[in-house]
């Protein structure tokens, strides 16, 4: 698919609710830790999420502030002040949601990340665009008398959490959730004995290490695992050594399957930064640092048709900063954004996506065996070439077309357009048809009509795409002479 079909100005529709979001998509989200009145420590502080403009300098755009003391189900959600390898913010693999880890404790308590997780239970925060939290995700089994770190998910109904604990069995590295309100969860890694940050990537889960003999970027069994026992590997190529003194990598961003983006935190002078990796031939290799003259511990990042934005969190001791920088390539110069207020800190950061999303509609038609049903095939965000609509539940070997209209939403219904002889029910459409992609089905009566999104560019983010299946059923023949059946409806919104 070329890009100048998406080009047309009625065609490109911005994601409707962005506007009124008090979370908005296209700005920056930042954890930070301490209201200011008091100097970070060791006991447990009131933590934040502000949102951040990421190309002008300046204030806070707004604050959510996280629960400090429990509210029906929502428990409160600190961190341990000093701690500088907590706070990370990720957000869902849908664009639906952002996700904050912390501890179930007071402002003021004291030693949040040495009690032992039943004391005081390590807390996930889903935090909606609307700027609404739920933290009533209060793991009791989890990272025991160690830090949680991070927490990642697919769609904000269940999680993977990253961080340390004091003994394999209450889910030292990383741990499983099953839902939002769980209170036990599911040790993953057999033997990564401390996480830091965890991430998802092409359906894969990964987690950054810097202890037990692990530095680097690992994928953590294969896919999404939610049993025990899973094999942690580092990229290949990431245990060559970079710069002087540990290595000390946190948060990561895979740019795309062949370019992967570390924060360091350790000095410029030994290598800190945001360092640069690609891949070739199942191999990473380092190209470069970019640093801003200090180390980074937070990263985010997006790709454009204007080139490569990342967003960093740096890692001095106070007063830290939230940096950016265009990679240009080795001696890029940083921009700063924002500086932390007295006793508090920047922890995490990312770039907030434009969700994706799918939603069925409408009322499907019979074929000899069943309605078609109809489905996304991956996630329907900018980039993902093999992205394509899914048909099940049809004839075998039978001819299908995929009907696809761009920036027309079908919630609730379709729009009739004309009627054909079918069988059940009445053939309806989206009123105008952008695209139209024809396949055939396979043995089992399904197919896959792709329909690969263009490199980042966005002029695609929050872009509308109606869909619908028309499938053609020999086995009607010769009762009706245009034999036809048709899935729901599929709207689809991009996301970035």
């Amino acid at each position: 698919m070329s890009f100048p079909r998406f080009a047309t100005p009625a065609s490109i529709l911005l994601f409707a609710a962005a506007a009124a979001a008090q979370i908005t998509p296209g700005n920056l989200i930042v954890v930070r830790a301490g209201d200011g009145a008091l100097a970070l420590g060791s006991t447990a502080a009131a933590t934040f999420v502000e949102q951040f403009d990421r190309i002008t300098p300046g204030p806070a755009l707004n604050t959510i502030a996280l629960p400090t003391a429990v509210s029906g189900a929502n428990q409160p959600v600190t961190l341990q002040g000093s701690a500088t390898s907590e706070g990370f913010i990720t957000q869902s693999v849908d664009g639906n949601y952002l996700l904050v880890t912390g501890y179930a404790a007071i402002p003021g308590a004291s030693g949040p990340n040495t009690a032992a997780s039943a004391t005081v239970n390590r807390v996930v925060a889903r935090i909606d665009l609307s700027g609404a939290v739920d933290s009533s995700t209060s793991l009791t089994d989890a990272h025991n008398a160690g830090s949680i770190r991070s927490a990642v998910s697919v769609d904000g109904s269940s999680f993977w959490t990253s961080g340390a604990g004091s003994t394999l069995g209450t889910n030292r590295g990383m741990a499983w959730a099953s839902g939002v309100g769980a209170t036990t969860s599911v040790q993953i890694p057999s033997t990564l004995t401390n996480g830091r940050v965890a991430a998802i990537f092409n359906g894969q889960l990964y987690v950054s290490s810097a202890a037990g003999g692990t530095f680097g970027v690992s994928a953590v069994g294969t896919g999404l695992p939610t049993t025990s026992g899973q094999t942690s590997t580092l990229l290949p190529g990431m245990s060559v050594a970079t710069g002087s003194g540990t290595i000390s990598q946190y948060d990561f961003w895979f740019a795309d399957a062949q370019t992967l983006y570390v924060a360091d935190d350790r000095t410029a002078a030994n290598g800190g930064g945001i360092q640069k990796w690609t891949e070739s031939a199942g191999t990473w290799t380092f190209q470069y640092t970019l640093s801003p003259g200090v180390g980074c511990r937070g990263l985010s990042g997006i790709r454009d048709q204007f080139g490569t934005h990342l967003y960093a969190t740096t890692a001095v001791a106070s007063a830290n900063q939230l940096v950016t920088v265009d990679d240009t390539g080795i001696g890029a110069t940083f921009t700063t954004l924002a500086t932390a207020p007295t006793n508090t800190a920047y922890r995490g950061v990312r770039f907030v996506r434009t969700p994706s999303s799918a939603t069925l509609a409408g009322t499907g038609c019979t074929t000899s065996v069943g309605i078609p049903t109809i489905a996304p095939f991956g996630a329907p965000v900018s980039g993902n070439g093999t992205f394509g609509i899914a048909v099940g539940n049809t004839p075998i070997f039978s001819l299908y077309l995929t009907v696809i209209s761009i920036g027309l939403p079908l919630g609730g219904g379709f729009p009739l357009s004309f009627v054909l002889d079918t069988p059940a029910c009445t053939t309806l459409y989206p009123q105008t048809l952008d695209i139209l992609l024809a396949g055939v089905t396979d043995i089992a009566g399904n197919g896959v009509a792709p329909l690969g999104l263009p490199t980042p560019d966005n002029t695609l983010w929050g872009l509308v795409l109606g869909t619908q299946h028309l499938v053609f059923d020999g086995a009607f023949y010769p009762s009706f002479g245009f034999p036809l059946g048709a899935s729901q409806g599929l709207q689809i919104t991009v996301g970035n």
